[in-house]
């Protein structure tokens, strides 16, 4: 039995009649998860059913927490979703319960796949993904550990729609999510900086007024439209952030993108798309590129070159790095939808 704070111990006292609480799962900015178990329903061995709960924190905001449990009724459980089990509240506490997913651990997943691991990976979380588009809301907060996978039983669960938005909505916090964990693996970025003779880059002074847009999500994963905070945002954010975690699955690089801030993370895209497109894709967003970074190249750098250099041994074919390619594409009315993805090559004619 894991030792508990005092302090969680009297937390677990008002619900111990229905949940006991065995271990601590994890913990973000606005939730701490912990496995339980479902003292009132039995497994068919006669077993209590494992079930995680998510006690929010008194310091989210009221209505992310509604929007939340909204969406999840909405998806109800359905096409890679979690399930909502129950709903407690008492007092000022609010308490979510989720069936317990025993889950792969992304590192170690990354580690051994291969290129058919990455296309069940990858089919799993785009079936989540659609479902969750085609009920007009964005996930805003896709990444690897939004979603959990069974390397053995080959399926996963999208969770954590505390960022989540419909469709349109006008208006919703822009509170940034934990940081990724970072790694000294990734040396590309790095590479092409350090070859600058100048200091790092920067914007071009702008006095025109700053513009205002949703930028949640988790840095790494946010999409250059987020990034140049242009507020017509839409689902296509979320599959830029599924076209990252494949471009971390095929060249085993975790976190890929390792960025501190909007500006440095549209330096680390440049370095693969080049100082042309980012003109380009910038004007496109009502903005302006220039950056003094000269190591940066003119050219996009293909990612069938770049999974190469980074992962030399790994087999790819051409319809993974097609695919990779429409999802990671800079003007987001462009960039493939999850459904158009599930119909791709990669998956309906894989070599």
């Amino acid at each position: 039995m894991e030792e508990f704070s005092n302090e969680e111990r009297s937390y677990f006292d008002w619900f111990s009649d229905k949940y006991k609480v065995i271990a601590r799962a994890g913990e973000g900015t606005f939730s701490t998860v912990y496995k339980a178990v479902d003292l009132n329903r039995i497994d068919a061995d006669n077993s209590y059913c494992n079930t995680a709960i998510k006690n929010i924190t008194m310091t989210s905001s009221p209505m992310r927490v509604i929007e939340e449990l909204k969406f999840l009724k909405l998806l109800n459980g359905e096409k890679n979703v979690i399930p909502l089990i129950n709903v407690m509240r008492f007092e000022d506490q609010i308490v979510a319960v989720f069936p317990f997913f025993a889950s792969t651990d992304f590192r170690e997943y990354l580690e051994m796949c291969t290129l058919s691991d990455i296309r069940s990976y990858l089919r799993e979380l785009l079936i989540a993904v659609e479902h969750t588009h085609k009920n007009n809301i964005i996930h805003r907060d896709i990444k690897p550990s939004n979603f959990l996978y069974n390397k053995d039983e080959k399926t996963g669960y999208l969770i954590d729609f505390g960022l989540a938005q419909k469709l349109k909505q006008e208006k919703v916090d822009v509170k940034e999510t934990n940081k990724v964990k970072k790694t000294p693996t990734v040396t590309f970025f790095n590479s092409v900086v350090s070859k600058s003779t100048q200091p790092p880059g920067y914007y071009q002074t702008d006095t025109r007024p700053h513009m205002k847009a949703h930028r949640a999500g988790t840095r790494g994963f946010r999409a250059p439209e987020i990034l140049f905070r242009n507020s017509n945002q839409s689902t296509s954010i979320d599959m830029w952030s599924v076209g990252v975690i494949f471009l971390i699955l095929l060249t085993k690089q975790y976190p890929f993108f390792n960025s501190l801030d909007d500006n440095d993370a549209l330096v680390e895209i440049a370095c693969l798309f080049g100082n042309n497109e980012m003109r380009k894709i910038a004007k496109y967003h009502n903005r302006i590129w220039k950056t003094n970074i000269e190591s940066i190249p003119n050219n996009k750098i293909p990612f069938k070159s770049l999974i190469k250099r980074l992962n030399p041994t790994f087999k790819i074919d051409d319809s993974a790095i097609s695919l990779l390619d429409k999802m990671l594409e800079l003007y987001p009315e462009k960039r493939i939808t999850a459904t158009e993805a599930l119909e791709h090559p990669f998956f309906q004619n894989p070599q």
